[in-house]
């Protein structure tokens, strides 16, 4: 490692295509597991539509205002209509991609929303 002013280098570089091959084989990973990706979203996508509804109802707050004022005026089944409209988009958009790009489509959507089923769950927990 050899400082240059307050950035240090190393010697050590990365040959050309490393970075892509290795990409290229999570993501042939990632499709291997396609589907069950794509049932962690439905499951996801109700389970948290259910909990909110819970935590709305032990005086808990939605956290998104714009969806927070949806809810209020029309009532919880808005959460689960915007969460099928996504899912919605998401398999259209699934569609326009390559076999093997398109397994972000659903892991984008599971990442957040596992994400927000286990943040909903420690807070109705804490009750």
């Amino acid at each position: 490692m050899v400082a240059e002013g307050d950035v240090f280098t190393t010697d050590r570089t990365v040959p050309i295509g490393i970075i892509d091959r290795w990409c290229s084989a999570l993501l042939d990973e990632l499709a291997a597991v396609e589907r069950e990706l794509w049932l962690v979203v439905a499951v996801t996508l109700i389970v948290d539509v259910w909990l909110t509804h819970v935590g709305l109802q032990h005086g808990l707050h939605e956290g998104n205002p714009v969806m927070r004022a949806a809810i209020e005026t029309f009532g919880i089944a808005v959460l689960g209509a915007t969460k099928v409209g996504v899912l919605g988009l998401a398999g259209l958009t699934r569609q326009l991609l390559n076999e093997q790009r398109g397994v972000v489509v659903p892991l984008g959507l599971a990442l957040p929303w596992v994400a927000a089923v286990v943040i909903n769950a420690v807070l109705l927990i804490s009750l």
